[in-house]
């Protein structure tokens, strides 16, 4: 069993208020769950309009499924980014249990 958890952190530079994140950050979770089969939610900076962490996992049976996942991932997110930029991204990966 192969378990992916990704970090991304995101600047959302253009919005000024904490309803204006939301928003941005609540559209790109319901667009990436709805396109791919992961967990994924804000779990950093809920407070601050001008950034974000977002956490997103998913379990599989082999390491080469995680890579592409990850990757088809990384590239919708990196499609979709209006309003928000990609800072960082951490990825690790864990080998059974």
């Amino acid at each position: 069993m192969q378990v992916t958890v990704a970090k991304l952190s995101l600047s959302l530079e253009d919005t000024h208020s904490l309803k204006a994140k939301r928003n941005i950050i609540r559209s790109l979770i319901r667009k990436v769950k709805s396109k791919h089969n992961v967990s994924i939610s804000e779990v950093g900076f809920n407070d601050d309009f001008k950034t974000s962490v977002l956490g997103i996992s998913y379990v599989s049976n082999s390491a080469s499924n995680n890579i592409k996942l990850t990757n088809d991932v990384l590239d919708f997110i990196d499609f979709l980014s209006d309003g928000f930029m990609v800072i960082d991204t951490q990825i690790e990966t864990i080998t059974g249990f």
